[in-house]
């Protein structure tokens, strides 16, 4: 998390007029939030894939069996 207070107080105490560091401080938190959202993202997309790939995985076996099972049937 980001202390956007005191970036702007620190940016007002280096000579940026207030307005000014407020707007910096502000941009500079909405940038770090945007990083931690599509970290998040990413971490979801991961989970999800991975569970795509079991089920898939896990529907091959279940087809094959079901069609092995079919197949003992045929003479």
């Amino acid at each position: 998390m980001v202390n956007t207070l005191s970036i702007a107080s620190d940016l007002s105490e280096a000579g940026i007029e207030r307005p000014h560091a407020e707007a910096i401080a502000n941009a500079i938190g909405t940038r770090q939030e945007d990083v931690a959202t599509k970290d998040f993202v990413r971490a979801e997309i991961s989970t999800l894939e991975t569970r795509l790939v079991r089920w898939m995985v896990g529907t091959v076996f279940a087809a094959s069996g079901l069609l092995f099972a079919a197949l003992r049937f045929i003479p």
